[in-house]
Parts: C-alpha cells; sequence; structure tokens
C-alpha cells in the first residue's frame, strides 16, 4: 500500500511534473498531476490512456482505487458537468483518484517520444527540441529501411494496421524523425526551423491537410499512424516501470482500447 502522495512521486520520479510547468512557460497547455484526489491510500490502480468509460468501469470491476491517465481527465476548465463529462463524473462517484501524466511524460528520458522512436529502431536517438538532459520532444534516427518494411514495424510494435503515408513509396529512408501524439505542429515548426534537414520522413498523428502539403513539397515522406497507437505503446512502457517498483505493495493492471488503435 501506498499514501496518494508517494505513490505520486514513484510516477514524478520516472516523469518529473516539472517537465510540464517548464513547457507551460514556454508556451504549451497542460494540467497534469493529482486530477481528483479522494483516497489517501493507494492499493489498486488501474493505467489507461484514455479517462475513458470503458476505462472507469473497468477500474470498478476490479475494486481499483486509482486511475492513472496520460491524456488529462480535465484539460480545458470546466463550465459544466454533464454527459459529456461522463467518465469523469463516473470516476468521481466511484471513488477514484485520478492521476494525469501528459506532457511530462511525453518528454522524459524513457517517456512516450523516446519510447515511440526506440519501437521503431531510433535507439539513441537525438532530441530535436531538448528541454533539460535526456528529456524533450522530437527524435531523429537512422532507419536505413524501406517504406514497406518501416510500415511492417509498425504494424507489429505499435499494433495497428491503420497507417497513412504520403510520399515516394519506391523511396528508402535513411533519418527519420517522430513526433508522438498530435506533433504535426511540432514537427512543422522544426521542418521550418531546418531542424529536419537530412530527414526523409516523419512518424507522427493528426496531421492536417496543409502540413501534409508542406512536406510533400520538401520531399519529405509521412507516416501517418492513429494519435492513440503512437502513444499506447510508450504509455504501456511507463505502466511496466512502475509495476515493476510498486508491484510488491499496490496491485496494478492496464486497460487497453483496441478499437482506437
Amino acid at each position: 500500500m501506498y499514501d496518494l502522495r508517494d505513490f505520486f512521486a514513484v510516477l514524478d520520479g520516472i516523469a518529473p511534473i516539472k517537465y510540464s510547468y517548464a513547457l507551460i512557460e514556454k508556451g504549451d497547455y497542460d494540467n497534469s498531476g493529482v486530477i481528483v484526489a479522494q483516497n489517501s491510500e493507494v492499493k489498486r490502480v488501474l493505467f489507461s490512456l484514455d479517462l475513458s468509460v470503458g476505462a472507469v468501469k473497468q477500474a470498478k470491476k476490479i475494486k481499483c482505487d486509482t486511475i492513472v491517465t496520460h491524456h488529462p481527465a480535465i484539460y480545458h476548465p470546466l463550465k459544466t458537468l454533464d454527459g459529456e463529462n461522463a467518465a469523469l463524473l463516473s470516476a468521481v462517484n466511484g471513488g477514484l483518484n485520478v492521476i494525469s501524466m501528459h506532457l511530462n511524460l511525453d518528454v522524459a528520458k524513457g517517456g512516450v517520444d523516446e519510447s515511440l522512436a526506440a519501437g521503431l529502431g531510433g535507439e539513441n536517438a537525438e532530441i530535436l527540441d531538448r528541454l533539460e538532459d535526456g528529456a524533450g520532444y522530437g527524435r531523429k534516427f537512422y532507419l536505413g529501411k524501406s517504406v514497406a518494411e518501416i510500415k511492417k514495424t509498425i504494424k507489429n510494435v505499435l499494433r495497428t494496421d491503420r497507417t497513412l503515408f504520403y510520399g515516394d513509396k519506391g523511396k528508402s529512408v535513411g533519418y527519420a524523425a517522430s513526433f508522438c501524439g498530435g506533433g504535426a505542429g511540432y514537427a512543422e515548426d522544426m521542418l521550418i526551423k531546418g531542424k529536419l534537414d537530412g530527414v526523409d520522413a516523419v512518424i507522427t498523428s493528426d496531421v492536417p491537410h496543409h502540413i501534409i502539403k508542406r512536406f510533400y513539397e520538401a520531399g519529405k515522406s509521412l507516416f501517418v499512424v492513429t494519435h492513440y497507437a503512437a502513444e499506447n505503446y510508450g504509455f504501456g512502457k511507463f505502466y511496466e516501470r512502475v509495476k515493476n517498483e510498486v508491484s510488491e505493495k499496490i496491485e496494478i493492471s492496464y486497460y487497453e482500447d483496441k478499437k482506437l488503435m
């Protein structure tokens, strides 16, 4: 058993909340940390990328007292609590603690962004937008693979068939860059700043048309995966690290929404 504060300290030791605050100071928006605190004792925890109705239902089914999410359970300030907040209402009514580890986990060493790059074959990748040593967003790494080989890796590692590709299918990819989650805007910014010089392809999600067009005209390929698949892999790695640290004191499990992969 852990006290809620002590359990959060374990999470913070892996993905320091200070990174979220630092990114907010740079102009990003986030709401990470303890979102709902109702139990001082943490005995059984469920990890889920989202605070979804399904995740809360599962947490109640296995009698959890705490849910840890990646995406903030409350992102923007709430003006009303109604059916659109069904998962949050259910969690509160069920007496659950809710902790969200978002931008801090994206950029942390071994976090969601670094895990995505490593999973695609980018060990020891270069951080494109460095926050501090080992932490930052966007990874550049060498692949030396064909488009077909990269798509196969994405399918096997991220476990998704929903990958879009824009570019020359016959051209191999030397250097690639990955941006977890909705990182298309960051990728565009890196392109404009010249930080993607020498990069043949970018792997990210949530890419609007104008960015696809910009990359195409710059002669760079895009692999577009689902937001869920782009982050579920790294969040799963986070779960495994936490589980290894706390499993002697609390029960910990993982909820995965395969329909969003």
